[in-house]
């Protein structure tokens, strides 16, 4: 035998590009599966800042019938940005669309403290 036919080289590179495709599709999934598990490991942090001391309070101030749904009236719960989820999207704006300046509005002291408390608050929860 001298070699092999062009046949055989042929039928050696369709293998060895399914065996690439199939390892690339492993991949693919094995990806898409580490993505759930740290989606469903975030949702299990979020879940574990609920103590029974804070159901007990929420309890007391929530009707019976929204009970089901109890940890979402939590103190440090909603103060959380919900999780990113895969249906989340983008708010698209207009093509040539550009900002333009407001009015800047003279506080009192009190206002500019309110003002400062705020947006420090609003830091803090991770809001903006």
């Amino acid at each position: 035998m001298q070699g092999k036919s062009e046949w055989e080289k042929q039928k050696e590179e369709e293998a060895k590009e399914e065996a690439e495709r199939k390892r690339e599709e492993k991949d693919k999934k094995k990806k898409q599966k580490k993505r759930k598990m740290m989606e469903v490991k975030k949702v299990v942090e979020e879940w574990k800042i609920w103590d029974e001391e804070e159901e007990v309070e929420a309890k007391k101030l929530v009707l019976e019938q929204f009970h089901k749904w109890i940890k979402v009236f939590g103190k440090k719960q909603s103060e959380r940005m919900p999780i990113r989820k895969v249906w989340n999207h983008a708010i698209d704006v207009k093509e040539g669309f550009s900002l333009r300046k407001g009015k800047m509005y003279p506080l009192s002291r009190e206002e500019r403290e309110e003002v400062r408390k705020f947006i420090e608050e609003q830091l803090r929860k991770g809001y903006i």
